[in-house]
């Protein structure tokens, strides 16, 4: 992957296309557990490609570019987020919802299953039980610390057997 790093650092746009589709199902995957909307998933991640693909000289370490475009990325949902919280109440949220979809079944069940949870545990069990990052992976895409995130998924497992207590054991 550095080879392939070093080689869109040189404006070399496949090498950078390869890179996006070797992660691009976890950028999706990530994008989905902060927002709802097909449309403005696609909208998200294709900003995040180019603020990349624009950036990617600045990166100083090629190793860390999953986690820097996971940041991008994440960066880039919040602001979503609020600039839809800050939408006046006169417009119908409800035509937002409206589009054509084409995802992952799993992925349905797997959100619906975390959607009780807050932004934030959702997407650290998105990131360590649906993509399967490590807790020190995601302590450095959330600029967290390690025992941060670990407890963090503990209280969110605690949450989760609460809510659906006696209904799967």
């Amino acid at each position: 992957m550095e080879e392939l790093v070093n080689r869109a650092k040189n404006n070399d746009s496949d090498a950078f296309t390869h890179l996006i589709l070797n992660i691009e199902k976890d950028l999706y995957y990530i994008a989905k557990s902060k927002i709802d909307n097909e449309n403005d998933i696609e909208d998200i991640m294709q900003e995040t490609m180019m603020i990349a693909f624009l950036n990617i000289k600045k990166l100083k370490n090629n190793s860390f570019f999953k986690t820097w475009i996971i940041r991008i990325l994440i960066n880039n949902c919040n602001k979503f987020y609020k600039r839809k919280k800050h939408k006046s109440l006169d417009e119908d949220d409800s035509l937002n919802k409206i589009g054509s979809i084409e995802i992952d079944l799993s992925n349905i069940e797997f959100q619906n299953f975390i959607s009780f949870l807050n932004d934030e545990e959702r997407m650290i069990l998105t990131l360590y039980y649906y993509l399967g990052y490590t807790t020190k992976e995601i302590s450095k895409i959330l600029n967290k610390r390690e025992g941060t995130i670990s407890s963090k998924i503990s209280r969110a497992k605690i949450k989760i057997k609460e809510k659906y207590k006696g209904e799967f054991y």
